[in-house]
């Protein structure tokens, strides 16, 4: 048990040796590439991001197929229909083909829906107020996108046309009340019958007024009262974090450094191998190098 503990100190002297003898190299070496990693993050372009928060509408008591959920909305926002548009008024694409700048611009556009049900919008670029003119677009150009076209409009205009005459039939219907309460429908109806007429009529009525309230507004499309929170015009860079690139290139190039002193000794310890000798001579001839060394 002894000679095992001395092995392993002589093996942990010998690697301090090695870190010692390169400690120069081990502490000036990633100083150096760190410096030179921030020198380059302060060279890069900053980025800014504008965010909007939108909540779209939910209306459960009409069956209109026109209403847009949060994940169609986030879908939409980043499709062609949307972008091309921009990409053409704001010139994002000049001097490309409209595939290449889609593809520059959809990477710099995030929309995302939470847990809450909420929309989010994040736009990158290297202006704030560019950023938030562009998620400004984005927003309008989505909102167009929700007006119906020609054929769900004649549909639409067509479900609001007989969903005001039912509105106004059950009205009337309602209206036919008597004194106690019983509605006269031809023939004389009990308590309980004429209770259970008036509130099957009177969902059918809700029903009705819903979809008159609702099939206006789908006409439309959906407006900026969705938009819970405008995009934002940006204080402060979200990247390049340049204190992070200058600790991870440190952290990297140092991890690097060490892995190489290390590997330069194990090679010169293994040159005092005859036969280990041997070998390097024939990688170093192998390679076509007349000498190899760390």
């Amino acid at each position: 048990m002894r000679m095992e503990s001395d092995e392993f100190d002589v093996s942990l002297l010998d690697l301090l040796l090695v870190v010692a003898e390169n400690i120069k190299l081990l502490v000036l070496g990633p100083l150096v590439i760190g410096l030179m990693a921030l020198a380059i993050a302060f060279a890069m372009p900053q980025s800014f991001v504008s965010q909007a928060i939108l909540a779209l509408p939910v209306d459960k008591a009409t069956a209109i197929d026109t209403v847009v959920t949060p994940t169609q909305a986030a879908a939409m926002m980043v499709s062609p229909l949307v972008l091309d548009p921009i990409i053409e008024n704001f010139k994002l694409g000049e001097g490309k083909p409209i595939q290449s700048a889609r593809d520059a611009f959809v990477g710099r556009v995030k929309a995302v829906v939470g847990k809450d049900g909420l929309l989010r919008l994040d736009v990158i670029d290297h202006s704030a107020a560019h950023a938030q003119l562009l998620a400004n677009a984005v927003v309008d150009g989505w909102l167009r996108r929700t007006v119906p076209g020609p054929q769900e409009r004649a549909d639409l205009q067509k479900r609001l046309e007989i969903a005001q005459g039912g509105l106004k039939a059950v009205t009337a219907l309602l209206d036919r009340l008597s004194v106690d309460g019983v509605v006269s429908l031809g023939k004389p109806l009990t308590r309980a019958e004429a209770g259970s007429s008036v509130v099957a009529v009177g969902e059918l009525q809700a029903r009705y007024l819903a979809d008159v309230l609702a099939i206006p507004r789908a006409l439309h499309g959906l407006s900026r009262d969705v938009v819970k929170q405008p995009p934002t015009l940006a204080t402060e860079p979200v990247a390049p974090k340049k204190s992070l690139i200058a600790v991870l290139a440190v952290l990297g190039s140092g991890f690097a450094l060490l892995l190489f002193v290390f590997m330069r000794q194990a090679w010169k310890n293994a040159a005092s191998d005859p036969e280990t000798a041997r070998k390097q001579r024939e990688l170093r001839h192998a390679l076509g190098l007349k000498t190899l060394q760390f």
